[in-house]
């Protein structure tokens, strides 16, 4: 039996493959600023400007999707502004931990 996926599906496992192959890095703003996300302190993320933040919020909710096999994203202002709502508040207390370490407040 032939398994036989969709275009968009097979776009879809591609680019999660790819993803998760790649390096953990965003580029932010301008060409010459690059971050790692798997690296980045509360206390930078609450340093970076509101386009650089926003960036991270989704990269950071694909992330934390990703690691619980979810792969829908409903791009849903009013949920990120929530999810960055609550992620300043834990960088706030822990500004000298990893932004990974606080995704947990988003496992409701």
């Amino acid at each position: 039996m032939q398994l036989k996926l969709s275009p968009f599906r097979t776009a879809i496992a591609l680019t999660a493959t790819l993803s998760i192959l790649s390096p953990v890095t965003v580029i932010a703003g301008d060409e010459d600023k690059a971050i790692d996300m798997s690296q980045l302190t509360c206390a930078e993320f609450l340093d970076l400007g509101r386009m650089e933040k926003m960036m991270s919020l989704v990269w950071y909710s694909g992330w934390s999707a990703e690691t619980k096999g979810d792969f829908i994203f409903t791009p849903d202002r009013g949920a990120m502004s929530e999810r960055k709502d609550s992620l300043e508040g834990a960088c706030e207390n822990s500004q000298d931990d990893l932004v990974l370490n606080q995704l947990q407040i988003w496992t409701n």
